[in-house]
């Protein structure tokens, strides 16, 4: 144990043994073991505590051990490996970011908003009484593309066509006395035309005394290179859309049990809704509130919040 603990630098918070080597450090002073697995803050935040600040949030961490102890899993959301869960204890409308007994637990009045994309255009959308989601135009933009994987279907049935004539060619050469040539080399074609987005991503806003908000991405669908298919690339952005709607609705539970789905958009189905002048100026509003919220997250940069700002105020 001696070999792997420092007894002469011990923990400024409570006093124990720290590591030797790779030590998580408060103003350059290590922590133990304990202490630093009871760290769950965003990336950096403690490059920027002091002790003081440090001790404040071990303070706050042991207060929160009575909603971890009241925590049980009912839900939770993987992002891929190694980036990450959301944990939701739906009973208690309680959740977590990160699938750990360690973790921080948070109360569902501390979710104060989120949003799921497709790159930059906007799938599910919170506001305080409901959920918004949005018809996507992908479905519609890889049919497009189907012109393009016919050329695609020509040019690798002509690149088999000749390797196997090639291959041929060779059988026959290696009969005879002499060595066959050297061939000229034929790459095998490749399907680059780019899919209608790369990724999707989760946002939330938090009012948190130390989370903010934050941020996952996760891989969109991908079209095979070699064999590129409309119905593969379909169903497994289908399978994902709804996995990320079920997200949605669970994210939904905690901010307004029983909130219902709403379009996004002014119409459905070509049928006007009304808005009444008071009505929207309180949407507008609202949506303003909800963006500066993302802004004061960092999900948002000023420049994105001033732009969306003119767009909603229309000017």
């Amino acid at each position: 144990m001696g070999l792997f603990t420092n007894n002469k630098k011990l923990c400024p918070i409570c006093n124990n043994p720290t590591p030797r080597l790779l030590s998580t450090k408060i103003e350059g002073m290590p922590i133990c073991k304990e202490c630093d697995r009871k760290v769950d803050l965003p990336d950096g935040a403690l490059n920027q505590m002091s002790l003081s600040d440090f001790q404040d949030y071990m303070a706050f961490y042991e207060e929160n051990q009575i909603l971890r102890d009241t925590f049980s899993e009912t839900y939770s959301f993987s992002f891929g490996f190694g980036r990450g869960y959301f944990v939701i204890d739906g009973n208690n409308r309680l959740f977590r970011l990160r699938r750990d007994d360690n973790s921080l637990v948070m109360k569902y009045s501390e979710l104060k908003a989120f949003r799921i994309l497709e790159d930059n255009n906007i799938l599910f959308d919170s506001t305080e009484t409901a959920l918004k989601y949005y018809p996507s135009d992908v479905p519609e933009r890889i049919h497009e593309m189907a012109p393009q994987i016919a050329q695609f279907v020509i040019r690798m049935r002509e690149y088999e066509m000749l390797e196997r004539m090639e291959r041929m060619q060779e059988r026959r050469e290696r009969e005879g006395e002499n060595p066959p040539p050297s061939r000229p080399y034929h790459p095998r074609p490749r399907f680059d035309v780019p899919v209608p987005f790369r990724h999707f991503y989760v946002e939330v806003a938090l009012d948190h005394p130390y989370w903010a908000g934050y941020r996952w991405e996760i891989s969109g669908p991908s079209m095979d290179q070699y064999n590129p298919d409309i119905d593969s690339y379909l169903r497994e952005y289908e399978t994902k859309v709804e996995e990320l709607h079920g997200l949605a609705v669970n994210l939904m539970e905690l901010i307004c049990p029983g909130a219902p789905e709403i379009c996004g958009y002014d119409t459905v189905a070509d049928t006007p809704v009304p808005v009444t002048p008071a009505a929207a100026e309180n949407d507008v509003i609202e949506q303003i509130q909800k963006y500066k919220a993302l802004l004061d997250a960092g999900v948002l940069t000023e420049d994105e919040f001033a732009a969306k700002k003119k767009q909603l105020l229309g000017i």
